[in-house]
């Protein structure tokens, strides 16, 4: 039997066919692991920053701390004045009374207030008796007390010509730490008008009385 005999031609498009056959089958092969995962890339420049967010509520308040140590002790011995801007004109009702001068003082403890008193009255001429007392007390409308012995207490018989009148009053009153209050006062016993005063007040607080 003669052997056949292939072309050039014929040899390269066997080969080709053998070529896509071979192909064909690494194509209909199942596919291979994965292979493992490469590096982490260097990262890459920071972006710009975006605008601030609206503030949020307002969280509750925190307790509250101790408390601080106190102060250091106020003076022993301090006093204050008050005196009148111009003339007071006492009221002309019988019994009536006026407050002249309203003193008030900040006591740094518990103490005691010695308060003076002076100024003048001019007193009118009247076809009448004259009686008023000055004096200081612990309320605006308090009367005379007959046992404050340091008022000043005037009486002027009937016909009396008009005059001025000095006067001079002490009292010594206790006070408490913070806010204190004398007064003052000025009684009209006989109800006569036409009286005019004028008057300077202090009050010079201490701790303690002497011993």
């Amino acid at each position: 039997m003669p052997v056949a005999r292939f072309t050039f031609p014929q040899i390269i498009a066997t080969l080709a066919t053998a070529g896509v056959l071979a192909t064909g089958s690494t194509l209909l092969a199942p596919a291979g692991p994965p292979g493992p995962a490469g590096a982490q890339g260097a990262s890459g420049s920071q972006g710009p920053a975006g605008p601030d967010g609206a503030a949020g509520p307002q969280g509750p308040a925190g307790p509250q701390g101790p408390q601080g140590p106190a102060g250091p002790a106020g003076p022993a011995a301090a006093f204050k004045d008050v005196s009148t801007p111009d003339f007071v004109m006492p009221g002309a009702g019988a019994q009536e009374v006026t407050n002249l001068l309203e003193l008030r003082y900040r006591a740094p403890t518990l103490g005691w207030a010695y308060v003076t008193a002076s100024g003048y009255c001019n007193v009118p001429s009247e076809q009448a008796a004259t009686q008023y007392a000055v004096y200081v007390a612990a309320a605006p409308d308090a009367p005379h007390d007959a046992s404050i012995a340091s008022a000043a207490f005037v009486r002027f018989p009937q016909g009396a010509t008009m005059v001025q009148v000095p006067f001079s009053a002490t009292r010594v009153v206790s006070a408490k730490a913070g806010e204190n209050s004398v007064f003052l006062n000025f009684q009209n016993f006989s109800g006569m008008a036409g009286y005019s005063c004028q008057a300077t007040m202090v009050a010079f607080f201490t701790a303690t009385k002497l011993g």
